[in-house]
């Protein structure tokens, strides 16, 4: 996600608490918000400075919320945040998709290394050495490190 990307995406979604927000999203808007604040500053227009911090107040606590959501935790973890390096690791932490009550679908992270039956065919061999199963795909044993024949 673009920077412009994400600013968009928080300012269209300027007070929505419900949904995910990713780790881009939210790093990207608050980026925005620290240069919006710092350019007000050196220019020296407090009004200007106080109404801009004043107007991403709230798309900043939703965005925030809804990155808490994406990480599988409730926006009650914000009250943490007089522990700034706890809420800070909070923040980063990555997407949870399982078991996520918050988690909508609409992200575009997939779970790695997830087999499922469905993904196991008739047709799936073990490998000779070792024999642990191989996967349909696999080129090398994940087991041995043995190079699967074509056949």
């Amino acid at each position: 996600m673009s920077f412009v990307d994400a600013v968009k995406t928080c300012l269209r979604k300027y007070a929505t608490f419900n949904g995910t927000a990713t780790r881009p999203e939210y790093w990207w808007f608050v980026l925005f918000n620290f240069l919006g604040s710092l350019v007000f500053s050196i220019i020296g227009i407090l009004a200007i400075r106080g109404l801009w911090s004043l107007a991403l107040l709230l798309p900043g606590l939703a965005v925030a919320v809804r990155r808490l959501h994406d990480s599988g935790r409730s926006a009650w973890w914000l009250l943490t945040g007089f522990i700034a390096p706890w809420l800070i690791i909070l923040l980063c932490l990555e997407t949870k998709v399982a078991g996520n009550p918050y988690f909508t679908g609409e992200s575009t992270v997939k779970p790695v290394g997830t087999v499922t039956e469905a993904d196991l065919k008739a047709t799936s061999s073990y490998c000779a050495t070792c024999g642990k199963l191989r996967l349909p795909g696999q080129e090398f044993c994940a087991g041995c490190g043995t190079r699967f024949s074509n056949g």
